[in-house]
């Protein structure tokens, strides 16, 4: 299954990097980036997150947050938050393996890891826009972001 423009996003709930659980219904009220990463400590995926670490500003005068997850354990997506100074949520889909991933249809199972694939939801948790890149070792194309949030 997956979401498209218009979809309400999934029923989830995923453990952050300080051991706290989060769930879809604590994004109601705000508009929110729930951007997939398929491998921390990769130099594309520590590409992305610090393009996304350096632009905070510009998506918060946009009054959009920003939320990562990733199939990764727990104590590794702590680790990479902790490497690259991130102060946003990244969640860990570890177990089961994806299931988060494949609720919202960006999960390889070929591969075992979710797909680039960065869902932009408005206040109701509504997608009004998804930046994606299909390709592993691609990543998103980040003018789309400065399109968007005028960046």
């Amino acid at each position: 299954m997956s979401i498209n423009v218009g979809d309400k996003i999934p029923e989830f709930k995923l453990i952050n990097t300080n051991k706290d659980f989060l769930e879809d219904k604590d994004f109601l009220g705000k508009k929110t980036m729930f951007v997939f990463i398929p491998f921390p400590f990769s130099s594309v995926c520590d590409k992305e997150i610090c393009e996304l670490r350096d632009n905070q500003s510009s998506f918060e005068e946009n009054e959009t947050s920003t939320v990562m997850i990733t199939v990764s354990a727990r104590p590794t997506n702590e680790a990479w938050a902790n490497h690259h100074k991130i102060d946003f949520p990244i969640l860990a889909d570890f177990w089961p393996h994806g299931e988060v991933a494949k609720k919202f249809g960006c999960f390889s199972e070929e591969a075992g890891i979710s797909l680039r694939y960065t869902y932009i939801t408005d206040e109701n948790n509504v997608v009004t826009e998804i930046i994606k890149s299909d390709e592993i070792p691609v990543e998103r194309d980040f003018s789309l972001y400065k399109e968007k949030f005028g960046i």
